[in-house]
């Protein structure tokens, strides 16, 4: 009996070890090289209404509520974690028409879903259709790289906007809005 108990401390010591390999190992292989979000524009055709939703990853939105002096212990995760990210979508993303009417988005929630902070936004289609402008400087000023893919997925094919430092601007076709029972 006394020579299994310093073997099974071995054991559970190299098994502490190799968990601890593993965790360290394992928050390396969740790292990301670029730093990317990704905001879907969907036409809910029954309400009229333009369904956004911004998806931002985890450590980006981390570094975002730093660079903003949020408390460490204040996560994206958390109740104002999510509150603080929502509030810099909403000053970073004006959304108008070609020739100028800006449209505000509101903001209806915001949730973590694996590895993303997703902040989600509606607001009133135009009804005529025609050209709009999409303009942002989201996290720009936190990563140099900063790219804001947006995903038009109303359009056939899809259409993916790119935007970053040196474009934060674009125009696209927004769909003619059809609103229920009409």
């Amino acid at each position: 009996m006394g020579r299994l108990m310093p073997r099974r401390r071995g054991l559970r010591t190299l098994a502490a070890l190799a968990v601890a390999v593993m965790i360290g190992t394992s928050s390396l292989a969740h790292a990301h090289r670029s730093h990317v979000t990704l905001t879907r524009v969907a036409l809910n055709e029954r309400s009229g209404l333009w369904e956004i939703v911004h998806a931002i990853h985890y450590h980006d939105a981390l570094r975002l509520l730093a660079s903003l002096g949020v408390p460490d212990n204040v996560q994206p995760g958390s109740i104002e974690g999510r509150a603080r990210v929502a509030l810099e979508v909403e000053k970073s993303f004006r959304w108008s028409t070609l020739d100028g009417q800006s449209l505000t988005p509101l903001t209806v929630g915001a949730e973590l879903e694996g590895d993303n902070l997703l902040v989600y936004q509606e607001m009133s289609a135009p009804t005529s259709g025609g050209r709009m402008v999409v303009e942002t400087t989201f996290m720009q000023d936190v990563f140099a790289d900063q790219s804001n893919h947006i995903l038009l997925d109303y359009s056939t094919p899809r259409v993916t906007l790119k935007l970053s430092r040196g474009q934060r601007r674009a125009e696209f076709g927004a769909p003619r809005a059809v609103r229920a029972g009409g």
